[in-house]
């Protein structure tokens, strides 16, 4: 039995569509689900959805609050009811017969015979006052959930931030008391019964009545006891005297020092799990808690829903403990659980196969399952082997930009501060991928049916034309045009949200140099120059000396692109090297703006970069100041 969707109508971010569609229908994969996004994206509200339907192998108390019910962000009016609907498939026969009064069986179009079952839950606000309902059947109506059948339907729940050292402490609410309660080895035959446990516990406890009733000790060689220890009959005897003190003459009643009770239950109170007899850190007390809960999730003979909930997997692991989790919850074949988490790991993001995420985005979620993506089948096998965690940031933006290069992930960034249009102000990420497999990238975000996921993405590639020394081009301006097409048409989404900015003829370097920053461009890449001649880094005095090749009185743009590019194409100068140095000169340049907007205007040079900056943040309308004067 495996939770096979979710639907969810006016509860918390999620609302309802036209034709009182659920503003959430989303598909679980049988085994794992990964729940990425950045904050309020609904991760949480979708385990919270399953949580208030199903109820936790906790029993932890279900409240519904105002807040839960879904909120208009235009008019700012709350629904008065939200349903959660959970659908349920893959019985055995044996789970099945638990639900025959709720369970839907039917045959699909190969006459194959299949098990479903609907369950809802339901809250509505009246004044103020809100009622509950679970309910699961095959009509519209459907019938009480209760008693067994509800409890067969709980999941095991881990909570983010969790307290894992008060969860596994001994006490009435010890979470391993209550899952020790629960096995079958700790089950009596017969009410009267002593379980082995119990026996041990009188056996200990008889022991200790005799220690207190000796003041020497006989000699036990198991115990490692001489016969010269002291006993505890004096101190005994003691409380024995001041307690007659506070009597009456008659009463008879003496105390007794012993183990308070030896039934089962107490006992399993008093256990408590442990790694080291020092107190361990909390990585390591998560791990043994989340080890606790799979156990007593794969318990043998349990009929009933097995499910993970787990917020935050990673919560207080190390990169490499997350990896071990997740890397054996990859590789458990053994069990049938199924695992439904969220996280805010970039390393869990890039170690996961892509299959089993869902990306929350702008409170609806996207499956990256090969079902609904545009990926093919060897872009999913590329991108787990190249997708680190630095590109699964891409995960958690609400814009990104996609480059193939150092220089571009070290500019870009410094061009959008100069523009007043920091990145992360606006939650955007770059994506270097280092090499020219920029459209596997891409097409993570587009979607089957022609659409794509609401994050505005900017790829910034190059055109690559070769230029021969006279400055000329040895392809056509035609077949230029049809290059930068071609781009085009494979990059861009129909939405427009996926958009491709060409550099305009070479690559960034050269075509910075053929606009209005070229002095900029020239001084970095000869800074760069003579830093790699020199083998170590330039120091204040040596950049004020530094003679700088004159190629500004140059009148033919193109051969004074040439002539600055030309360290960089013969490997005379670092890329990236020279990148650094751009970055810092236009953040020091007092005119950037004046020769950002010539470009700009002019359809020149840095133009391409901007427009990718203000794709994923906002528009600069310097066209409209151009238009004006």
């Amino acid at each position: 039995m495996i939770l096979k969707k979710l639907k969810i109508w006016n509860f918390r971010c999620f609302g309802t569509n036209e034709n009182n569609q659920p503003g959430l229908d989303l598909d679980f994969d049988p085994k794992l689900n990964l729940l990425i996004g950045a904050n309020d994206a609904g991760k949480t509200a979708i385990i919270d959805a399953i949580r208030y339907c199903l109820g936790t192998q906790t029993y932890d108390p279900i409240r519904v609050e105002i807040e839960d019910f879904y909120q208009n962000p235009d008019t700012k009016q709350r629904a008065d009811n939200f349903k959660i609907e959970c659908v349920f498939s893959d019985f055995t026969d044996i789970e099945a017969g638990q639900f025959l009064e709720w369970i839907n069986i039917f045959k699909d179009d190969n006459n194959t015979t299949l098990k479903e079952l609907r369950v809802w839950f339901t809250a509505t606000n009246r004044n103020n006052r809100i009622t509950t309902t679970l309910r699961a059947g095959v009509d519209v109506e459907g019938q009480y959930l209760e008693g067994e059948a509800k409890d067969l339907l709980r999941v095991t729940y881990l909570k983010p931030l969790r307290d894992a050292e008060n969860e596994l402490s001994p006490g009435y609410r010890s979470r391993l008391y209550q899952i020790l309660k629960s096995h079958p080895v700790f089950e009596k035959k017969a009410v009267n019964e002593k379980h082995p446990l119990e026996k041990y516990f009188e056996q200990a406890s008889n022991m200790i009545l005799q220690f207190f009733e000796k003041d020497t000790l006989d000699k036990n060689e198991e115990l490692n006891i001489t016969g010269e220890e002291l006993g505890g009959k004096k101190i005994k005897e003691s409380f024995q005297n001041q307690t007659q003190n506070f009597l009456e003459k008659k009463d008879t009643r003496t105390p007794e020092i012993k183990i308070t009770s030896t039934e089962l239950n107490s006992i399993l109170r008093k256990l408590e799990i442990i790694l080291e007899e020092n107190k361990s850190g909390l990585g390591t007390l998560n791990l043994l808690y989340m080890a606790t809960e799979l156990i007593h999730l794969k318990r043998e003979n349990y009929l009933g829903l097995r499910l993970a909930l787990i917020e935050e997997l990673e919560a207080h692991l190390h990169p490499q403990a997350q990896l071990r989790v997740l890397k054996s919850l990859l590789s458990d074949e053994s069990s049938n659980i199924q695992y439904i988490f969220s996280t805010h790991s970039t390393l869990l993001g890039s170690s996961i196969p892509l299959k089993y995420i869902h990306l929350c985005v702008n409170n609806n979620v996207y499956s990256l399952n090969p079902n609904y993506t545009e990926l093919s089948e060897f872009d999913y096998q590329f991108l787990e082997r190249f997708l680190d965690a630095t590109k699964a940031n891409l995960f958690f933006a609400k814009g990104v930009i996609i480059v193939e290069g150092d220089a571009e992930n070290i500019i870009i960034p410094a061009l959008a501060e100069v523009l007043d249009r920091p990145l992360h102000k606006y939650g955007v990420s770059i994506v270097n991928v280092g090499n020219k497999a920029l459209l596997r990238y891409a097409n993570i975000f587009k979607r089957k049916d022609n659409s794509s996921i609401p994050i505005k993405v900017a790829v910034v590639t190059d055109l690559d034309i070769e230029i021969i020394e006279n400055g000329e081009s040895q392809k056509a301006e035609q077949e230029i045009n049809n290059k930068r097409n071609n781009i085009l048409q494979k990059y861009n989404s129909a939405d427009q949200n996926i958009r491709a900015f060409i550099s305009p003829l070479k690559t960034l370097e050269f075509d910075i140099a053929m606009g209005g920053l070229h002095d900029i461009m020239d001084k970095s890449i000869q800074i760069a120059k003579k830093i790699t001649t020199k083998g170590e880094w330039i120091n204040e005095e040596e950049l004020s000396n530094l003679n700088l090749d004159n190629h500004n009185n140059e009148n033919d743009k193109i051969k004074r692109s040439i002539k600055i590019y030309e360290p960089l194409e013969k490997r005379r100068a670092s890329k990236t090297v020279s990148a650094q140095w751009f970055a810092k000169l236009i953040r020091e340049e007092q005119d950037i703006i004046t020769k950002l907007k010539e470009d700009y205007r002019n359809n020149t040079g840095i133009k391409y970069l901007i427009e990718a900056v203000e794709h994923v943040t906002e528009t600069l309308n310097w066209q409209y100041d151009a238009n004006n004067g």
